[in-house]
């Protein structure tokens, strides 16, 4: 009823109302299915627009070398998302150098740090991988071989792969600690996990790095 009226004035005004709105609807009705079909085109157009492409990786050769650059551009996307959207897990970049020892069964071929990427996981492990460059007067096999022996010495297992034996990969797991080194022409990738051990964590960086071919 109409505040202050009677109520035999709020019928003829309800009456109106509902006219009104009927008026509105009748107006609208034809435009109801072209609403309904842009709807859809718009959606369906949506649905085939391919996905904005990946940034292209950083080249091997540029990682580390600006000051603006970060340990994303160490990792493949999928790992990278897996470990920095993690809540709980936090990381840390620097330059510091792999543990001494490794430090000094590789500096006949003088070793320099490009970057260290270090993760740590709620439960308290910890993942540190270092990108190191290394200088070498001889050929790629004399300086895998002697590099393989260098660290054979020092308790690691060392394998070439690779269909061109291009990749040299020394592995020393003792109790938690797992030590990995993989070396490509004259760079070094060399991680160390410690009480954690994230799946496919080194194959990842390697194949981001140093790409298998494609049989």
């Amino acid at each position: 009823m109409i505040g202050g009226r009677r109520w035999w004035l709020a019928w003829p005004v309800g009456i109106l109302c509902v006219a009104a709105v009927a008026g509105m609807v009748y107006v609208a009705a034809p435009a109801v299915p072209w609403a309904v079909g842009f709807t859809l085109g718009v959606l369906e157009q949506g649905a085939r627009t391919p996905a904005e492409p990946l940034p292209t990786p950083v080249p091997i050769e540029s990682i580390g070398t600006a000051l603006t650059d970060d340990c994303v551009s160490l990792y493949p996307s999928r790992l990278w998302l897996e470990l920095a959207l993690d809540p709980h897990t936090v990381l840390s970049q620097d330059m510091s150098a792999p543990a001494v020892e490794l430090m000094q069964a590789m500096a006949p071929w003088h070793p320099s740090v490009r970057m260290t990427c270090g993760w740590r996981s709620a439960t308290g492990g910890t993942v540190r991988s270092s990108l190191v460059d290394l200088t070498a007067s001889g050929t790629a096999d004399a300086t895998r071989t002697a590099i393989a022996a260098a660290l054979t010495q020092r308790g690691f297992g060392c394998r070439v792969t690779r269909p061109d034996a291009s990749l040299l990969t020394c592995t020393r797991r003792s109790g938690q600690v797992t030590d990995t080194a993989v070396v490509h022409g004259q760079t070094w990738l060399s991680t160390t996990e410690t009480g954690w051990h994230p799946a496919a964590y080194t194959a990842a960086l390697v194949q981001r790095l140093w790409p298998a071919p494609v049989r």
